[in-house]
């Protein structure tokens, strides 16, 4: 969000009006975020070109990793080749850049407000709402179940996909706020690793929602119910001999 505010605006004051919000929203992230806006400060530009590469090159792949692992799920319908992938790879990133350009957008627009003199500050009540816990909650089971309808090979019905969606939305959430709890007092503990220390314990939280998102998955894939296509096999059955003649063993 820092580097493609960066890259949209060169005004500081909205990237440090972007990073407080950032910061009144995820707490744990404040070492992350503040090193951040330093680099983006001392070098606006190629951090900037840096971050917005990154966000395309992250974003991607995370999702070509999700597309290729729900294939395999949902193994009764031919995956998607590469070329649409990378496709729908890009087309999440646009998806990602313009919510993140709307958020800096909203922002500065409210940090102006504020700076008129009114009496609510409106940057921290946004950012205070955004970080609450029904709002998250909502967002989280919201995302996954779009996640569950459109990656799959073929959607799956809406009813086989809210309940696992619901589950895993809340579980996210739960692990959002176990890696809110512990990042203070991890990184005071390691001191010196600083905003280091924050970014690994951020991959491992991506890591366990990961894993989350693919039961959740597996379990949407048992409720869409029924047999594959001939030849396909289902969750729990054993798989098809890989060459013809096979599978005798």
């Amino acid at each position: 969000m820092l580097g493609v505010a960066g890259w949209f605006t060169g005004d500081p004051a909205v990237r440090s009006t972007v990073a407080d919000a950032l910061i009144d929203a995820f707490p744990p992230l404040e070492s992350l975020i503040e090193s951040s806006l330093d680099a983006i400060t001392e070098g606006a530009a190629l951090t900037s070109l840096i971050a917005v590469i990154g966000l395309i090159w992250t974003v991607s792949q995370l999702y070509g990793a999700l597309d290729v692992a729900f294939a395999r799920i949902f193994s009764a319908h031919p995956e998607r080749d590469i070329v649409i992938r990378t496709v729908r790879g890009f087309l999440v990133v646009a998806i990602l850049v313009v919510i993140i350009v709307g958020f800096v957008v909203l922002t500065a627009f409210a940090a102006a407000l504020d700076a008129v003199g009114g009496d609510i500050p409106i940057v921290r009540t946004l950012s205070g709402l955004a970080g609450s816990l029904p709002v998250l909650v909502a967002l989280s089971i919201g995302s996954v179940l779009i996640v569950y309808r459109t990656l799959p090979p073929s959607a799956p019905r809406w009813r086989s996909a809210l309940v696992p969606a619901l589950v895993v939305g809340v579980a996210i959430v739960v692990l959002t706020q176990i890696f809110t709890f512990l990042v203070p007092r991890l990184v005071g503990v390691a001191a010196f690793a600083g905003s280091l220390a924050s970014a690994f314990i951020a991959l491992a939280w991506l890591s366990f929602s990961f894993q989350a998102l693919l039961y959740g998955a597996a379990w949407v894939r048992v409720r869409d119910g029924g047999p594959g296509p001939a030849g396909s096999a289902g969750l729990g059955t054993p798989a098809p001999p890989t060459e013809p003649g096979g599978g005798g063993k």
